[in-house]
């Protein structure tokens, strides 16, 4: 009898999926956090200390995989151009 198909990535592939965040905590004392930073109910932010590497806003209908992935995608790119990518005070400033 076959079994179906396992949903759960295997160790490798989820490593994959999050290589520049596993980077991120294998290079920094850095911290990632997820949740409302007031106004906005939903967002990301990558910071080492008081630095912020990135902030992300989570859109209407993005799930929670989809913001890691772009966070993971934004921090690769933030260690790569060393800039900061943050979409959190941009739409704070808009909404006021």
């Amino acid at each position: 009898m076959n079994k179906p198909p396992s949903k759960i990535l295997s160790a490798t592939t989820a490593d994959e999926r999050f290589e520049h965040i596993q980077a991120f905590f294998d290079t920094t004392r850095g911290q990632l956090t997820i949740g409302e930073i007031p106004p906005i109910r939903r967002a990301a932010l990558a910071a080492v200390g008081k630095k912020v590497r990135v902030a992300l806003v989570c859109g209407e209908t993005e799930t929670v995989s989809d913001l890691l992935q772009r966070l993971n995608a934004a921090l690769g790119k933030a260690a790569a151009e060393n800039t900061v990518i943050d979409e959190v005070l941009p739409e704070i400033k808009r909404r006021r």
